[in-house]
């Protein structure tokens, strides 16, 4: 292999005043190997006009045709790079010929540090904000597959007072984010099914407010019957069940009625606050097997409905009107529900400056 021959040019400031100089190496030699075309790599370092240092260098890589009567520069197979490009590639090319880069498939951040952890954190530094992202999270996700420097990480963290706790809230606040925003998504989808939703907010009970304390695995409390009700225990040791309907979309919880001048629920908020009263009354009439097997007063239980919109404020109003007059049930819209959710967020935001420990499940 032949040795890479360089040539440097080196500038006199009183003449050139913004270049430091530049250094060329010819990539290609056409006429060597009857190609017809010569390929040359200059690197130009660029002089900052305020201090007179280095300030950044560009790469630019020509491609000539040559030929009989004259040498042309080829600018669509010409290319030229600015100075964090330039420092990218090069990086690249060291890091790719130098066998540091794995050679399984993944993501890898290149950066020339030697092993050094001060020049690891200045490199992060050195990154954008979403490079810098992007950077932590792989060598988190580099870390929780190896469980003991996992293990390290975590200890030497945690020696950093208040540090786990920051991280903890940050990293739950960017998953309720994500939760929510899939709620709001799936409420406007018609595709979803009452299924899904259940799902959903089965594994993030977080989205009925911080009165829930746990998911209760039970669904049967009368003789051979397992109910769709989801039960859950709140703050205060009681247990509300809960029925996750749909959106309704298209249709309103509730219809004007010209003839009374009344709004009048709709067939499907009828059909399933009927379904709440049947299943408290059996729960009522198996009051004393319950608590005795179970020790639950039924007596205490409520029933929480999540159906329909209430976009407007005819809805509204006629959905408070409705639930001032329901015992032991209340019908909970989506877009309520989604604000419940909002409020949660909310204090989730403002716990960490507060020194709070953000909502409890």
């Amino acid at each position: 292999m032949e040795p890479t021959k360089v040539y440097v040019d080196k500038r006199d400031p009183s003449n050139n005043p913004n270049l430091l100089g530049r250094k060329e190496c010819v990539l290609k030699d056409g006429q060597a190997d009857r190609s017809k075309v010569r390929r040359i790599a200059r690197l130009t370092s660029v002089r900052d006009q305020h201090t007179g240092e280095h300030h950044h260098d560009t790469l630019t890589i020509k491609t000539i045709a040559l030929s009989k009567k004259a040498c042309e520069v080829d600018p669509s197979r010409s290319v030229q790079l600015g100075g964090d490009e330039t420092r990218r590639l090069a990086d690249f090319l060291a890091a790719s010929g130098s066998g540091s880069v794995p050679s399984d498939t993944g993501g890898y951040i290149v950066t020339p540090t030697n092993g050094n952890p001060a020049k690891v954190i200045r490199a992060l530094q050195d990154l954008t904000a979403a490079d810098r992202m992007d950077a932590l999270a792989m060598l988190l996700h580099e870390a929780s597959e190896k469980p003991a420097i996992l293990g390290d990480l975590v200890a030497r963290l945690a020696a950093d007072e208040g540090f786990i706790e920051k991280a903890v809230a940050a990293m739950s606040l960017a998953v309720y984010r994500q939760v929510l925003a899939r709620l709001e998504a799936m409420i406007e989808d018609p595709a979803t099914k009452e299924g899904q939703f259940q799902k959903l907010l089965e594994e993030q009970p977080w989205l009925f407010g911080s009165e829930y304390s746990c998911i209760l695995d039970r669904r049967r409390w009368t003789r051979d019957e397992i109910t769709d009700f989801v039960p859950r225990r709140t703050t205060d040791g009681r247990v509300e069940l809960i029925e996750i309907k749909t959106p309704l979309h298209g249709k309103t919880l509730f219809n004007w009625d010209a003839s009374h001048k009344v709004w009048a629920p709709g067939i499907e908020l009828s059909r399933v606050v009927a379904q709440a009263e049947h299943y408290l009354e059996k729960l009522d009439r198996s009051r004393d097997s319950i608590l005795a097997n179970d020790y639950e007063d039924v007596t205490k239980m409520r029933a929480r409905i999540i159906i329909g919109r209430d976009k407007d404020d005819a809805q509204r109003d006629a959905l408070r009107r409705h639930n001032g007059h329901l015992h032991r049930i209340e019908i909970v819209t989506f877009d309520s529900l989604v604000a419940i959710a909002r409020r949660v967020l909310r204090y989730f935001e403002d716990a960490p400056a507060e020194g709070d420990g953000g909502p409890k499940q």
